[in-house]
């Protein structure tokens, strides 16, 4: 533990203006809820004000940032950099940071403590800055509110539209500050109100089921943003392509905070940073889903974005699949996959391919290119001089974008001398299915 949160949990609870009620106390409802605090699909606390709280993420003192996921992501960031990209990683606070003062008193029998978790949200943007990443401070942002509706739904943990125009606002400031941004061609949008519209909210509908009353509906304006005339591409708006010839100005990937047409999160970082962006967000993405699906993309290799935008929620723990998911983003941000290998076609699904006078060591990878997308599944063997077969399968979701590329980091096979390879593809192979030996990953991150 840091210095910030050691006297952050030194505070105590005398100074955290929370008073505990009874364990086993369900707090007072205006809604007439029961027996929601602790049910199964979705246990909450009802704060102030028609404000609920998800027990498990919202009211979490916990968000793990180990050292490794830093330096990897900092690798990530410094690989991207000479590549000509710029991450940013927007790491979204949970609704606890963001609107403390509708906490109810209930809350302190989770152990939730204000202070602390404050400093859990500027430890966490700390340590990523410090490792080379542009990591916004949006915690403060959206504490900064000043519009006539909440930066979050009260019903629901995702952020309204003035929610994602603090957050945009913060974001395209990181973006204008940046050296990169000065040699982009710049267009003027223009964001419009429409009218009010309510989110879908799968959160709000679960706690129904547990009050006598209606909730407070997921409500806010829904705005449109389009360039103005007279800018570049004023009659196409936020296009979701760039043409071949066009300097790719922004990416946004990232969760349903980014993917919901209803915040308009992308118009609003379009407007305040006068940068196009292309938004490939994926809802259930989760940590990697939409970063993955992109960055193995073949648009991506083709035409990399001058800034790469990476929404994610704080409580979206980047190590809990272990190191592969950031080694796969590291070895497809650099340009070392270019050692291709011999190959043998075993059966319809699967090639082989030897490795037989590479130095193949934990720095290394492997790229194993379908040549086209649809396959969701590539499982890895890797054998040794000695026997010893090791396995590794990697696999996309059906909300992630079957791209066809994938990206084995060998950091997890301590072997001795690797001697050939195998991958089995989901489904049968091509003339233009290849393997690649991607040599020292990490290298241009040392």
């Amino acid at each position: 533990m840091n210095a910030a949160l050691r006297h952050a949990a030194a505070i105590g609870a005398a100074f955290l203006g929370l008073t505990a009620a009874p364990a086993d106390a369900q707090t007072a409802s205006h809604f007439e809820c029961s027996n929601y605090e602790f049910n199964t699909v979705l246990p909450a606390i009802e704060g102030k004000d028609g404000v609920f709280f998800r027990t498990f993420a919202d009211l979490r003192m916990q968000h793990p940032l180990d050292e490794r996921t830093v330096h990897m992501i900092g690798q990530l960031a410094k690989i991207l950099k000479k590549n000509g990209t710029t991450l940013i990683y927007a790491t979204i606070p949970s609704k606890s940071q963001v609107m403390p003062q509708y906490l109810p008193a209930h809350a302190a029998d989770y152990g939730f403590q204000p202070e602390v978790a404050d400093a859990i949200y500027t430890d966490f943007i700390t340590r990523l800055n410090v490792a080379g990443v542009v990591a916004p401070d949006l915690m403060t942002a959206l504490r900064a509110n000043n519009g006539g509706e909440r930066a979050l739904f009260g019903a629901d943990f995702h952020w309204t539209s003035q929610g994602a125009r603090l957050g945009a606002q913060a974001i395209a400031e990181q973006i204008k500050a940046d050296p990169a941004y000065a040699d982009l061609p710049k267009q003027t949008f223009v964001t419009k109100a429409i009218a009010p519209e309510v989110a879908f909210s799968g959160m709000r509908r679960t706690l129904q089921g547990y009050c006598a009353n209606s909730l407070p509906p997921t409500e806010t304006m829904a705005y449109k943003t389009d360039a103005t005339a007279g800018t570049d591409d004023a009659a196409g708006g936020l296009d979701i392509f760039a043409t071949a010839s066009e300097v790719q100005p922004a990416v946004l990937v990232g969760t349903s905070y980014s993917d919901s047409p209803i915040n308009n999160f992308a118009g609003f970082l379009a407007e305040y940073s006068q940068l196009e962006i292309v938004n490939y967000a994926i809802t259930g993405g989760n940590q990697f889903g939409s970063m993955t699906s992109y960055m193995t993309s073949d648009e991506f290799k083709a035409q990399r974005p001058r800034f790469l935008i990476w929404e994610n929620p704080i409580y979206n723990n980047l190590a809990q699949y272990g190191a592969a998911p950031l080694e796969e983003l590291i070895a497809a941000a650099g340009n070392t996959c270019t050692t291709a290998l011999p190959i043998t076609k075993l059966d319809a699904n699967t090639l082989e391919a030897s490795l037989d006078g590479l130095n193949v060591g934990a720095e290394d990878a492997i790229f194993a290119d379908f040549g086209g997308e649809g396959p969701r599944e590539a499982d890895f063997s890797i054998e040794a001089a000695d026997g010893l077969i090791r396995h590794s399968k990697i696999e996309r979701s059906q909300r992630m974008r079957a791209t066809g590329n994938f990206y084995l980091g060998l950091s997890a096979f301590a072997m001795p001398d690797f001697k050939k390879v195998t991958v089995h593809f989901d489904r049968p192979v091509t003339d233009a299915t290849t393997l690649n030996f991607c040599a020292n990953t990490k290298g241009d991150a040392s």
